[in-house]
């Protein structure tokens, strides 16, 4: 059980077909983590939107309890950095298919011996 509630952006990533973790916040209370929720607007144009950014409500068991779309700009000012900036180092860190996977547990063995 996570010790925390929490809000993750994430991006869906159509280039790899796969979803890239950019950041997040965690909150001590669900009080405090339903007032953030309730202060960050979803996209006008919904799942449509260009960006294709998604805010993740998670709950303290780590079930995801709803989704929004977000625009870029919403973001970029919860994260502090630009979209492309965040999502270069989310895809860094995010294995799309069993070979990459692989490759990034051979080189992290790698470097510990």
């Amino acid at each position: 059980m996570q010790d925390f509630f929490k809000l993750r952006v994430t991006f869906c990533d159509s280039e790899n077909n796969g979803f890239v973790t950019l950041g997040g916040a965690g909150f001590d209370t669900a009080s405090e983590w339903e007032q953030q929720w309730d202060t960050i607007p979803a996209a006008d144009l919904g799942y449509d939107d260009p960006g294709k950014l998604i805010l993740d409500k998670i709950d303290q068991r780590g079930d995801l309890v709803e989704e929004r779309p977000i625009t870029r700009a919403i973001a970029e000012a919860l994260l502090g950095e630009p979209l492309e900036t965040l999502i270069e180092r989310g895809r860094a860190s995010t294995a799309f298919t069993w070979g990459q996977a692989k490759a990034a547990i051979e080189a992290t063995s790698a470097i510990k011996h």
